[in-house]
């Protein structure tokens, strides 16, 4: 993946791309859980994946809230 520069004006509209696309990845893993089916074992890679992009999230909002995006 390309990283706009870091003086880029653009940026805080990539942070915000960046924000929309992994809340759609989140949601995306949430819809696939079905409440009631005995498959629904969660894996230690999905748990981490998980927790690694709300990590994510974490940093694009302190660094819209910094940039003021």
């Amino acid at each position: 993946m390309n990283k706009p520069p870091q003086n880029s004006v653009q940026t805080p509209d990539y942070l915000k791309a960046r924000k929309l696309h992994l809340d759609g990845i989140i949601i995306a893993l949430a819809a696939k859980k079905k409440p009631n089916n005995k498959d629904n074992k969660v894996s230690k890679v999905e748990t981490l994946t998980v927790e690694a992009i709300k990590a994510e999230l974490d940093f694009i909002v302190l660094e819209l809230k910094r940039k003021g995006g």
